[in-house]
């Protein structure tokens, strides 16, 4: 009598991940089958030998039919996603690739929400990158998956950041931003990494926590601020990059705003300090005003900023850091 091949692919995956799991100390605790209605096992993290309150549930695929050379594919009925999105424990999707021998993660209960807000009753089949940051394995289980279930930032070594965030997945990018701010934003290679990719990228690879980022860096009341927390040496040169923004820079930061509200507390508010950083800002957007390689939005909003800089002085001089101000 032969077993069906697909048994053992599916415990392939389920053994692979029970591995991982418990490689890292934590507790691994599968469903048995008749009780499987979208999840295949739960785990309880255990983090330096000591057990957190955190539960989450896997729902695990495993085989060809699931993968292909850069996604995963992982199908759902409606009442999969129904389940997971309202289900009281996070759910991770996991995809093993038998061939490679490799399995990457989705938070299940984020899309499954995501996709109820345009599709309420109908099923479908999340694809999702085989990115630099959800590789499913023992060393990144502990620096990256850990970390994520418990709000943490990711305990990843800044060189390895700095390729996420000049990933071409958009989702990396903007983790790889994140967690730079979270983690190294005392170090001088970080802020070098934050401003070669906000010059260098093209704004369909940029998101808004990289320029938010570099307002914080400059200080600001609202979104906090870096000025008592970086060592002067390391401020001070990195402060000089970012007011050193001539015309395309600020274009492009122009073009990242959602919408031509620059009122508190928008995000035109959130970074204000990059356009009216420095005494040379309203020449700058009257460049950029008057340059017809700008699109016509990023002109106008260019003529507002400069109109609103020479009818409130005092408000816009406010925004001013390159004549030493800071908040401290």
């Amino acid at each position: 009598m032969k077993t069906r091949g697909n048994i053992i692919t599916e415990r392939a995956g389920v053994n692979f991940v029970r591995g991982v799991v418990e490689g890292a100390g934590s507790l691994f605790k599968e469903i048995n089958l008749q009780h499987d209605f979208g999840q295949d096992a739960t785990m309880v993290l255990v983090v330096d030998g000591h057990v957190r309150p955190r539960e989450v549930a896997f729902q695990i695929k495993s085989g060809a039919s699931y993968v292909s050379p850069d996604r995963c594919h992982l199908p759902a009925t409606a009442a999969h996603i129904h389940f997971w999105a309202e289900h009281d424990l996070l759910t991770l999707g996991v995809v093993y690739d038998p061939t490679e021998m490799a399995a990457w993660w989705v938070n299940l209960q984020a899309i499954s929400n995501e996709f109820r807000r345009s599709s309420l009753k109908s099923g479908t089949t999340f694809n999702f990158t085989k990115a630099l940051w959800n590789r499913f394995h023992d060393t990144d289980f502990a620096a990256i998956l850990v970390p994520t279930l418990l709000g943490e930032a990711p305990n990843v070594p800044l060189e390895r950041l700095c390729d996420w965030v000049v990933s071409n997945d958009i989702e990396t990018h903007d983790i790889g931003v994140r967690t730079i701010r979270a983690r190294y934003y005392r170090e001088a290679s970080a802020w070098d990494c934050l401003i070669d990719a906000f010059r260098s990228r093209p704004v369909d690879q940029l998101t808004l926590n990289l320029p938010l980022g570099l307002a914080k860096l400059l200080g600001h009341d609202d979104i906090g601020y870096y000025s008592g927390q970086i060592p002067p040496e390391i401020r001070r040169p990195a402060v000089a990059k970012v007011l050193a923004f001539g015309p395309k820079d600020i274009g492009k930061l122009l073009s990242m705003l959602p919408d031509s509200d620059f009122e508190r507390p928008s995000v035109g508010y959130s970074l204000m300090p990059l356009l009216g950083g420095h005494q040379d800002s309203p020449k700058i957007l009257a460049a950029i005003r008057d340059d017809e390689t700008f699109k016509p939005a990023v002109r106008q909003l260019a003529a507002d900023l400069y109109a609103w800089s020479q009818s409130e002085p005092r408000w816009w001089g406010f925004w001013r850091r390159d004549n030493g101000k800071s908040f401290t």
